[in-house]
């Protein structure tokens, strides 16, 4: 039995996802809606902001110094702006367009199959988000954004939840193509359980962002209502706006950004140590319960009590046994999928140290330093050893950590799938230091914000720390996110000659176990040459290879 043809039948008739044949290359670009394009291009884009948005957290991190020769922001206000544009751009602009794009290019590979499902919507979802960032951005620089009123045009404001709705619309989107891609678009004998790890870690992430996302929507919805036409009541108030919004930044909801990193980890560690997937159901059953507990749209103070950064009487709450559950028991898997990949690594061959499996590795090590961080912030012991109950910096460790994690588990992935993305090879000496930057960096920075806010260091403030201890901790955050930033210099010279390469690879240069090594390097339109048969175990091309052997 095949579930795909020549892509000549099913490509064109089937999905409708062949590329212009004639016009310029601007106009192929614009109009193509093969799915490698269009995930080069949300790779590609994302890369960029990714670059703009750690040199604006380096800026709001000087701004926290005690150096009174340091003055970035001119008032509470603009900073404030900067911080909450550095939030939404890391999210929404870096690491779940990231994903998505790696995704879009890899997932309808590893299914064996010859487009990703609704092409033109995925397409479109790209060019969406790409406008909508784009004014997401403006509506920031027109004195908008979320936060204090003082200096804040309410016009501007209705453009960043605009635009912001915007983004998550076409995520959504685009999460749609790639879930229905997994479940409908599987060729004749490969299960839910035999797809591979990254394609099952996308299905968690898309099938929990589905369902939290739309929640963001409609509180942007409520804000937007609001605000428009009259004095706001509650949810329009520009300085209740970001409050409303928040628990999408903050634990659980931090984590679902991230699912994917536990997938990378398990695609890549059994092809480096030639040996398949130990304990693979289980693996499977944890990255999927690691999605579950890190659904976080109920986690929103605004309409309920006792979920993240809410206050009662100068007392942090903790009457929320979810809240502190979660925060507590997400550990667990993120541990699980360690030691599966441990025991993968036990079992085979000495791996060979390359950016793939650095970069893998240390995105999943930045996790589990990001959930560790998290349980510390929920627990009680922490607000009884803290005595000033200001919003902890801990908010922002975890979401500094989050965004480490996906960018090092990025390295690895396109250092990993660079023949199938681009077409060429990623310079793996340098992968590997950025990917070792990055997490280096992100634990700096993570360790000391949350030594910050045990020491009562405000979240967001531009007053010069008066504590030796607490300026110490800003001088090493923002040492922190200068190495992030140099890690992500070096990961794009890493890739441009993988981009601009025209070499002839081999199909499988790393001897890979999943379909997507079946295809030729760079893919053609429909990506396979021949049919693909009857997959009898979740390692088709392992199989293969041992019954050659």
């Amino acid at each position: 039995m095949t579930a795909t043809d020549t892509h000549t039948e099913i490509h064109v008739d089937d999905y409708g996802a062949l590329e212009p044949a004639s016009g310029d290359g601007l106009y192929r670009l614009v109009a193509s809606n093969d799915h490698k394009m269009v995930g080069r291009l949300w790779i590609g884009t994302s890369l960029l902001f990714l670059l703009a948005t750690m040199i604006l957290g380096v800026v709001a991190n000087i701004e926290r110094l005690s150096l009174d020769e340091i003055d970035v922001y001119d008032d509470v206000t603009t900073y404030f702006q900067g911080w909450i544009l550095f939030r939404t751009a890391a999210i929404f602009m870096v690491a779940v367009p990231l994903f998505i794009g790696i995704a879009t290019v890899i997932t309808p590979l590893q299914v064996g199959s010859a487009s990703i499902a609704f092409p033109r919507l995925a397409a479109a979802s790209f060019w969406s988000w790409f406008v909508a960032s784009g004014i997401h951005i403006a509506s920031f620089l027109a004195d908008g954004g979320f936060g204090p009123t003082v200096g804040t045009r309410s016009e501007a404001t209705l453009l960043s939840i605009v635009s912001l709705g915007m983004m998550i619309v076409a995520i959504l989107a685009a999460s749609v193509c790639i879930a229905t891609t997994v479940i409908a678009l599987r060729p004749a004998g490969m299960t839910l359980l035999r797809v591979p790890a990254f394609t099952w870690s996308m299905l968690v992430a898309t099938s929990v962002w589905l369902f939290s996302l739309p929640v963001l929507v409609a509180n942007l919805i409520y804000a937007y209502v609001d605000l428009q036409g009259r004095t706001p009541i509650s949810f329009g108030d520009p300085d209740r706006i970001w409050a409303s919004i928040n628990w999408a930044w903050s634990q659980p909801q931090i984590y679902a950004y991230a699912i994917p990193v536990l997938g990378v980890l398990g695609e890549i560690v059994p092809v480096s140590a030639k040996h398949r997937q130990a304990n693979r159901d289980v693996v499977l059953t944890l990255i999927g319960l690691f999605g579950a507990l890190s659904f976080g749209a109920w986690a929103q103070h605004a309409l309920s009590r006792g979920a993240d950064a809410a206050f009662e009487d100068g007392n942090y709450i903790y009457d929320e046994f979810l809240y502190v559950g979660f925060g507590v028991v997400i550990i667990l898997p993120v541990l699980g999928v360690l030691g599966g990949a441990a025991d993968t690594l036990r079992r085979g061959s000495l791996p060979k140290l390359t950016g793939a499996l650095i970069g893998a590795l240390a995105g999943a090590l930045m996790l589990l330093g990001a959930v560790v961080a998290g349980a510390l912030r929920v627990i009680p012991l922490w607000d009884a050893l803290h005595e000033d109950n200001v919003l902890l910096s801990s908010a922002t460790a975890q979401l500094t950590m989050v965004l480490a994690a996906v960018i090092a588990s990025s390295i690895g992935a396109l250092t990993y799938w660079s023949p199938k993305i681009f077409g060429g090879y990623v310079r793996d000496p340098l992968s590997m230091v950025a990917s070792m930057a990055i997490l280096g960096g992100g634990v700096l920075a993570g360790v000391a914000d949350m030594v910050s806010a045990f020491l009562g260091q405000p979240d967001v403030s531009i007053t010069p720390a008066s504590e030796s201890a607490v300026e110490t901790m800003n001088l090493l955050a923002v040492m922190g996110f200068a190495m992030i930033v140099v890690g992500v210099v070096m990961l794009l010279g890493a890739l441009i000659p993988a981009a601009r390469s025209d070499e002839e690879l081999p199909d499988d240069p790393w001897d890979g176990h999943t379909l997507e090594w079946a295809a030729p390097s760079p893919p053609p339109t429909g990506n396979f040459v021949e049919p693909i048969e009857l997959i009898r175990s979740s390692e088709p091309l392992l199989d293969e290879f041992e019954e050659v052997s």
